[in-house]
């Protein structure tokens, strides 16, 4: 009621006895950004309050005065870009020099160090567990956070000073997480469900896609496929090519005839984005030469330059091996993967096959412009403390090296992040919280390795206004790390608390 009170009364302090007719996002007289029509269609209260009529300039004072107090955004922050409006008539002086803040309020979440395996026990586990955040760029020039956070996926539209300005949920339509992806036209989500009858038509996967303003357009759906629970052991990644999504993850499998055990593969999904069929699928029982890999605790998908589908796993059993695939007849941008691969194994594993530990984690995959650059830690077969190391796939031949980087050891799983064709950046932390980060080139070489006070997380990072940027959490609202140019990093906490 008081809240009512207060808007009738500024309504009638403000009126005067004609007004214009508003229109499109506008300059106000202070230099700021105002939509009056997006803003009393976004608040019906206040059009309750306001004659119809009223000017831009009385229903601006109104949120300057309330609506920024309240939460209430001046435009549509989702499909207006303020460096797209008529070029500022007023005095130069008058332009606000830094933006209004947030009174939206971030989630909460603790996503630090949760690139490790098993982050959230030991690091030394022996497989991955999906990726719960991710970021992309929004279409009001910041990025956008996507975090899956107690059965919720939360989204969040940060502007480019990394303040807040709109928020939402997407809800869970299966029981199990399995990630995000953000496409060049379309955002999708990946859910699953357990299937302990090992019911053939029972939905294990839907893949739903959305617009980029998060309207639901539709789903594929994956239905027995050899799954009692999907994404069991390890993630789900997701690379696309013209109107093909492809996904590598993996599942827990029906019980075998040979020992009554349910055992752990990878498996892999073709979509096509435009009607959302699932267009292939590979889940049964095989080998390597057709891109099976068991078990397989870690996966990575991209495709080249060339238009292949490369594959990255990490295996304990056939192969016992980080093993990287190339499929021979299928190309990015068509209904099929499934078929032969050539493969390459980058560190084979001693020990007994399927013997879960490894001794190694793997934390990135990308391409160069002569082969493909891996990054993981290992123990050296010695089930001690772990270094990092880099690996190296050559385009041609597919010939794998893997150099070790580090001289001292308790390194965590590392990170990749490619920054173009010719390189980008690696890195990781030790286990006393230590953050380190190097360049990567072309051929699997690296530069100085330097220190920063700076943290990791599940995030993977992104290319934003020539930055790399991911975020860090713990139990707190995101802190956004940012490498420049000259390789300097800053930080910011999400609205600049």
């Amino acid at each position: 009621m008081k809240k009512k009170l207060l808007i009738t009364a500024l309504a009638v302090m403000l009126l005067g006895s004609s007004f214009p007719v508003y229109a499109a996002p506008e300059y106000m007289a202070d230099g700021n950004i105002f939509d009056a029509e997006w803003y009393l269609e976004q608040n019906p209260d206040v059009a309750a309050a306001f004659p119809a009529g009223v000017s831009a300039e009385v229903l601006y004072q109104h949120y300057v005065t309330c609506g920024v107090k309240e939460g209430r955004t001046p435009y549509n922050v989702l499909t207006f870009d303020p460096a797209n409006v008529l070029p500022y008539q007023g005095a130069a002086e008058t332009m606000p020099d830094t933006p209004v803040p947030s009174n939206l309020t971030p989630s909460v979440s603790f996503n630090k160090d949760a690139q490790n395996y098993r982050w959230y026990n030991n690091y030394n586990w022996n497989w991955a567990d999906t990726v719960k955040s991710y970021l992309y760029e929004n279409q009001i020039g910041g990025v956008t956070r996507v975090e899956y956070i107690n059965g919720e996926i939360v989204v969040e539209d940060y502007d480019n000073s990394y303040y807040l300005r709109s928020t939402r949920t997407i809800p869970m339509e299966l029981s199990i997480w399995g990630g995000f992806y953000a496409g060049k036209d379309y955002n999708f989500v990946i859910f699953g469900q357990e299937n302990a009858s090992q019911d053939n038509g029972k939905e294990v996967v839907r893949v739903v896609k959305y617009s980029k303003d998060w309207k639901r357009l539709g789903q594929a759906s994956l239905r027995g496929a050899n799954t009692t629970v999907p994404f069991d052991a390890g993630a789900v990644r997701c690379a696309e090519y013209g109107d093909y999504l492809y996904i590598r993850t993996c599942h827990e499998m029906y019980a075998s005839s040979r020992d009554g055990k349910n055992h752990q593969a990878n498996m892999t999904l073709a979509v096509r984005q435009s009607d959302m069929a699932l267009t292939d699928s590979y889940h049964i029982v095989m080998n390597s030469s057709v891109g099976y890999v068991s078990h397989s605790f870690n996966q990575f998908v991209l495709v080249d330059q060339n238009k292949n589908i490369v594959t990255l796993d990490h295996g304990d059993a056939y192969p016992r091996s980080i093993v990287l695939m190339r499929y021979k007849g299928a190309k990015g941008g068509g209904d099929k993967f499934s078929g032969g691969v050539d493969n390459s194994t980058l560190l084979a594993f001693p020990g007994q096959t399927g013997d879960n530990y490894t001794g190694a984690s793997v934390g990135g995959f990308a391409e160069t412009a002569n082969g493909y650059v891996t990054a993981l830690n290992y123990d050296g077969g010695n089930r001690g403390a772990r270094e990092i190391y880099i690996g190296y796939t050559s385009k041609n031949g597919l010939n794998s090296t893997v150099t070790p980087l580090t001289a001292s050891a308790g390194m965590q799983t590392p990170v990749l992040v490619p920054t173009g064709l010719d390189g980008g950046y690696l890195m990781w932390t030790d286990a006393a919280g230590t953050f380190y980060y190097t360049r990567y080139a072309d051929g699997g070489t690296i530069g100085a390795i330097a220190t920063a006070n700076a943290a990791l997380s599940d995030c993977q990072p992104i290319l934003h206004n020539g930055e790399v940027v991911w975020y860090v959490t713990t139990n707190s609202v995101p802190t956004f790390y940012r490498i420049n140019a000259a390789s300097t990093i800053t930080t910011t906490t999400a609205n600049n608390t």
